[in-house]
């Protein structure tokens, strides 16, 4: 599936939103976790694409974000030389 495929994507749409809330939140309450698992019993596929929704997240969350890597110092002579 493409980018564009997924932001087309309701069932996407919706796994990401709840692996945001899930994160960025700290957790859910218990209406909202009332509410995740109708969702993820509603279908295979809901479950299958929160999975995936889920590992994205942590991959990326992984990953510095480029302002965390310090630029290369361009007054150090490059290796080899």
């Amino acid at each position: 599936m493409t980018k564009t495929d997924k932001d087309h994507d309701p069932v996407w749409q919706a796994a990401w939103t709840w692996v945001r809330r899930q994160h960025e939140r700290g957790g859910l309450g218990d209406a909202a976790s009332e509410e995740f698992a109708r969702w993820l019993a509603e279908s295979p596929l809901h479950r299958k694409t929160y999975d995936e929704a889920a590992r994205l997240w942590l991959l990326v969350g992984l990953v510095p974000p480029a302002n965390d890597v310090p630029p290369p110092d361009d007054t150090e002579e490059p290796a080899g030389r």
